[in-house]
């Protein structure tokens, strides 16, 4: 990996009387990533945010921003360059969009011109100019969870933390947040993402980890988490054991299961050619389907231990 490592963790871990909340997590996030966070409700992802922002202190081991070790009097410096929204966006409905940037910057002790303001709110996808006069109460959900990510991007961060941004978003917001998230990786940001909406993440994600009970199960680029979702067929047969061995042998399928009266093979066998096999051995099928295993199949599965590491 040639990249620089932005946030990485050594076993961390987070108890609260007893709970651990995060279980000895060792994850890596990598300048230029998009690392989306996965995890059911509970998991620890808020948790591992709040660690990561210094708004809590671990019970045992370490993390480092940028190669500097929390346990560093550096570490101070580097938490300067990471900016985050944990679980909810924090803007006064009562002001303009350019009013919120105004206040947040005098509470940070950050000097930017009116100039500047407009060019970060412009930045995450809104227009300046046509929402000058309007009040963030009356802005959608989206609108504000993108005055938000302005209002992070006031002190120029180089690592973003989003705790679950794409909630109670319509499918406008989500596109409108997918692509600002991705605009500014592309000017150098670092994102990292939880969310529980697998879809989404999968089309702007870098890399992906998924978190479950506090324990990284696992973390894989795109790249590999798409080469382990798979192609499947299902076939409904009577004797599905017997049918099962006769498809392993003629097909030379590697990986496959019997769930009662279904087959389940993962290969990009052809349909057609299945077919044409089970009726020349006189085998009568009562269903058959082919379906492209999903993300939110292999996290199932994952969650199961039913994935092979």
């Amino acid at each position: 990996m040639d990249k620089n490592p932005v946030f990485q963790t050594f076993s961390l871990t987070k108890s609260y009387k007893g709970f651990k909340a995060v279980d000895a997590v060792s994850m890596n996030i990598y300048e230029g990533d998009v690392y989306g966070f996965v995890g059911e409700n509970g998991a620890g992802k808020t948790t591992l945010i709040r660690l990561a922002c210094g708004l809590i202190h671990e019970t045992s081991g370490e993390y480092a921003l940028f190669g500097v070790l929390n346990t560093s009097k550096e570490i101070v410096n580097e938490q300067k360059k990471l900016a985050a929204i944990v679980e909810s966006v924090a803007v006064n409905r009562g002001m303009s969009a350019l009013d919120n940037l105004r206040l947040q910057a005098k509470i940070a002790g950050i000097e930017k011109s009116d100039e500047e303001l407009n060019k970060l709110i412009d930045e995450v996808g809104l227009d300046h100019k046509a929402i000058e006069k309007k009040k963030a109460g009356s802005f959608s959900l989206g609108m504000r969870q993108r005055l938000g990510l302005a209002i992070a991007l006031l002190s120029d961060p180089k690592f973003i933390l989003l705790d679950e941004p794409m909630n109670g978003l319509d499918p406008q917001g989500f596109v409108d947040m997918r692509e600002t998230i991705l605009r500014l990786n592309k000017l150098g940001v670092t994102f990292l993402i939880s969310s529980h909406i697998l879809s989404e993440l999968d089309k702007i994600c870098t890399r992906v980890g998924f978190l479950s009970h506090g324990k990284l199960l696992t973390e894989l680029s795109i790249d590999e988490l798409h080469d382990k979702t798979r192609r499947k067929i299902s076939i409904r047969v009577k004797d599905a054991d017997d049918v099962s061995e006769k498809l392993v042998k003629n097909f030379d399928i590697k990986e496959s299961k019997v769930e009662g009266e279904n087959i389940i093979i993962y290969d990009a066998l052809d349909i057609n050619e299945v077919m044409a096999f089970l009726v020349s051995k006189k085998i009568k099928v009562e269903g058959i389907s082919s379906s492209e295993e999903t993300i939110e199949d292999f996290y199932r599965e994952l969650m199961n231990g039913e994935v092979k590491q």
